[in-house]
């Protein structure tokens, strides 16, 4: 009887678990000259992020821009939400999904030189 309960708690627990949303991560810049209107506009990217969803993770010093946690299911319609924004502003934005970087190829049995 014991191992029964364990047995159903487990079902659930793996059930509860696997409703949660997986997140995607991107890194926002933008290709803006002019400093005092770049982060106005930078702000206001925030903002829409927030406002869909999002959480931002990171804020860059050295480049203009951010990184951001989307939730998976609407991650592709909050990217072009912020392109089209991006477009009314009148300014180029970058977005790409955040990943990996690695100096060294890795190959099957190690780096490759």
């Amino acid at each position: 009887m014991r191992l029964l309960s364990l047995f159903v708690v487990f079902i659930g627990a793996v059930a509860y678990a696997s409703t949660f949303d997986q997140a995607k991560y991107y890194i926002l810049t933008l290709d803006e000259d002019d400093q005092d209107a770049w982060k106005g506009k930078l702000d206001d990217f925030k903002s829409l992020v927030k406002q869909t969803g999002g959480k931002i993770t990171h804020e860059y010093s050295l480049v203009k821009g951010f990184s951001m946690e989307l939730p998976s299911a609407h991650s592709s319609d909050i990217v072009k939400k912020l392109l089209n924004f991006a477009q009314k502003l009148h300014c180029k934005l970058n977005i790409e999904e955040d990943q990996e970087v690695h100096a060294v190829k890795k190959g099957p049995n190690g780096p490759v030189h």
